[in-house]
């Protein structure tokens, strides 16, 4: 029984082998097959060798001393790319002067056109004012720059007015009201104008400061000449019954957006001290947009949730 066993596990005649034996311990040598790889495997093989050749011949394929190989058929990613760009172009040439032909509002109101000016507006936010308005206008984390995603707005939120802005740029000037800063109040009455301004938004915690303060709001100081009689901006308000001229851009006090901070003591030093701020220009001849690109933009802030209609 154990030379039949032996037997068995002797390789059989003609059972090809590398010819390479590690051991034959009791009769059982250990050896390495050398069975051929199954037919449809190498004549794959041997296409994508035929394959690689034609490629080299037809298509750019090997690095030379002075570029690569250019191929019989001359094509290259550079042309096909530059083929793609020069098509798109002329399927947008059609849109972009459909919509420098229209208005605002008539843009607005087209969709195929809306769709449009929110594409190319989106990207033209992303490379110019993302980097002070944050993402999609939802603000950036430095204060001073105002978000665009709700109604606040300091020049007007409609299309005329955003347009106008993105354009001709704004310039706000808060003057400093304490004597030190080159104003005319003192310590105790920036305090008081503090607890007023507090006082709009029921967060004053002095009521009596806060009503000295209010005579200082429509008096010495003239605050109400910019925030109007009831504090609520130079959009929302008067001055004795008279509107404000939109330009001023001084903001609603009343609610509790605030552009550089609304804790007493960023308040204070509002008041005290002033704020300055510029949006540049990016129309005319030092701008960086083009006319149909400032357009583009205007639809897109419209419409990211704060815009306002035509008044």
């Amino acid at each position: 029984m154990a030379t039949r066993q032996q037997n068995q596990n002797q390789p059989q005649q003609g059972t090809p082998t590398t010819g390479h034996q590690w051991d034959n311990d009791e009769g059982y040598p250990l050896q390495e097959y050398n069975n051929p790889l199954p037919t449809w495997w190498l004549y794959t093989f041997y296409a994508t060798i035929v394959y690689a050749v034609i490629y080299w011949v037809l298509y750019p394929a090997w690095p030379t001393i002075n570029g690569f190989t250019k191929g019989v058929l001359g094509s290259s990613m550079y042309q096909e790319l530059a083929a793609e760009e020069a098509a798109a172009k002329a399927a947008r040439q059609g849109l972009e002067q459909q919509l420098a032909t229209l208005s605002l509002e008539e843009a607005a109101r087209d969709n195929r056109m809306l769709q449009f000016a929110l594409s190319s507006g989106k990207a033209v936010f992303g490379d110019n004012c993302a980097p002070c308005h944050g993402t999609g206008g939802v603000g950036s984390q430095a204060k001073g720059f105002p978000v665009l995603v709700d109604d606040d707005w300091l020049y007007g939120g409609t299309l005329a007015a955003i347009q106008e802005s993105i354009a001709k740029g704004r310039s706000g000037q808060m003057p400093a009201h304490l004597q030190a800063a080159g104003g005319s109040l003192s310590d105790d009455q920036i305090n008081d104008l503090t607890q007023f301004t507090l006082s709009l938004s029921q967060r004053a915690t002095d009521q009596v400061a806060a009503q000295r303060g209010q005579k200082l709001f429509g008096g010495e100081a003239g605050c109400n000449n910019c925030h109007g009689d009831q504090g609520k901006g130079s959009l929302r308000d008067t001055v004795a019954g008279q509107p404000i001229d939109h330009a001023v851009g001084a903001p609603n006090l009343t609610d509790k957006i605030w552009l550089h901070g609304g804790d007493v003591e960023t308040i204070k030093a509002s008041i005290a001290k002033g704020r300055n701020g510029q949006m540049p220009a990016w129309g005319g001849s030092a701008g960086r947009l083009s006319p149909l690109d400032i357009k583009a933009v205007t639809i897109y802030v419209h419409a990211l949730g704060g815009g306002q209609k035509s008044r």
